[in-house]
């Protein structure tokens, strides 16, 4: 205060002011967390790319709940051609993992869709339009071209549910999410259980007749793959206008850094162990079911209710799995644990049908009979 009564408010130095710039640069971040927001459209992403990873499943196992029908119809078709044309999903899936984990990484969700389900697409008019030309040779090499396609882009596919559920859903709903995305894939295979609906079977089934059936149900995948590509290219935004959270503002970090970590890190190596022999192998032998069952005297027809109860009841219960592990945060590794045991006990019990020390048998009547649980090969099929 002067000698006049008046106070002198100084110059702020240079070491106040540059605090000041640092809180002043601060408060939006300070701020951010309220403009963190949800959105209802999360669950129509989350639904189109659902259905698209479906029908792409679907299409992996288009030819092995049809087995015998293919087999009776077109020359060239057999156990091992079917066999070939599902094992082209896991060659390419290794052939382009890093290629899709780069177009995730760089392009993001939206341009990943957008590969998705026109290589689907693609495929799908490549089936149909070479059966209408009538070549069986054609045809033959369009499934296998159509496989390719279709299955380059299942590590995109594999990819795409973590991804949209790290970026519209809040850390709350996440492991829900990202279930939702895996495990409708899944039911993929169990919609390809439904095809011998529309396909009929050989005896009394003409190949004419079988041939014109085969022709009807690519003609509608035509139409379902177009129809989900203008859904996607209509609307399926890259990401929200407002992020959910504040882990899905967060900067990525750099893919081929990352890649030399994790194969370094021996904890992702025993996951990947895991998922090889929990997952994968069930999931390749899921496409040539018919041809296993077959063996121990199950039919095209009985074989496709029984894959559709099947992956129908793991997937309904992976479902409960993942809501549950949501609400009791912190338990994954027991809930996996789990999962895995049912696998081992239940493979155990399909190894002793085809061994012959269990009686096989689909009757559902079983059920109501408790002696002849034991000798009830469907009640694997229900938890498999």
């Amino acid at each position: 205060m002067d000698l006049s009564g008046t106070t002198a408010i100084s110059e702020p130095g240079a070491g106040e002011m540059q605090v000041m710039e640092t809180k002043s640069k601060r408060q939006p971040e300070e701020a951010t967390p309220q403009s963190f927001k949800t959105y209802k459209r999360r669950f129509w992403i989350l639904g189109v790319f659902s259905f698209l990873a479906f029908f792409q499943n679907l299409q992996w196992n288009l030819w092995g709940s049809l087995s015998e029908s293919v087999d009776f119809v077109f020359d060239g078709f057999g156990s091992g051609t079917v066999a070939m044309i599902a094992n082209w999903g896991t060659i390419t899936y290794l052939l382009f993992s890093y290629p899709c984990a780069w177009i995730m990484d760089k392009k993001g969700i939206r341009v990943a869709v957008l590969i998705i389900v026109s290589s689907v697409t693609v495929g799908t008019i490549l089936r149909a339009g070479s059966l209408l030309i009538g070549s069986d040779v054609l045809f033959l090499v369009m499934c296998h071209i159509g496989a390719i396609l279709n299955g380059a882009v299942g590590p995109l596919v594999l990819q795409s549910s973590a991804m949209i559920a790290a970026m519209w859903f809040p850390p709350s709903e996440r492991t829900t999410a990202t279930g939702c995305g895996q495990l409708i894939t899944l039911m993929g295979g169990a919609g390809s259980y439904l095809q011998p609906l529309v396909v009929r079977s050989p005896n009394p089934a003409t190949k004419e007749e079988i041939r014109s059936d085969i022709a009807r149900l690519l003609e509608i995948y035509v139409g379902v793959s177009v129809g989900v590509l203008v859904l996607v290219f209509v609307y399926f935004p890259a990401k929200p206008p407002t992020p959910p959270s504040v882990t899905s503002t967060k900067e990525r970090v750099d893919l081929k850094g990352s890649a030399a970590r994790l194969i370094r890190n021996t904890d992702y190596q025993l996951t990947v162990i895991s998922m090889v022999f929990c997952v994968a192998v069930p999931s390749a032998w899921h496409t040539v079911l018919n041809y296993s069952l077959k063996d121990i005297g199950i039919d095209q027809d009985e074989a496709a209710g029984i894959g559709f109860l099947g992956v129908l009841s793991s997937t309904l219960f992976g479902l409960l799995v993942t809501r549950v592990t949501d609400i009791l945060y912190g338990h994954i590794k027991v809930s996996l644990i789990l999962l895995m045991s049912f696998d081992i006990a239940f493979f155990y019990w399909f190894f002793l049908l085809t061994w012959g020390c269990i009686e096989v048998t689909t009757s559902l009547n079983d059920f109501t009979d408790p002696s002849a649980w034991p000798s009830t090969e469907i009640i694997f099929y229900y938890v498999y």
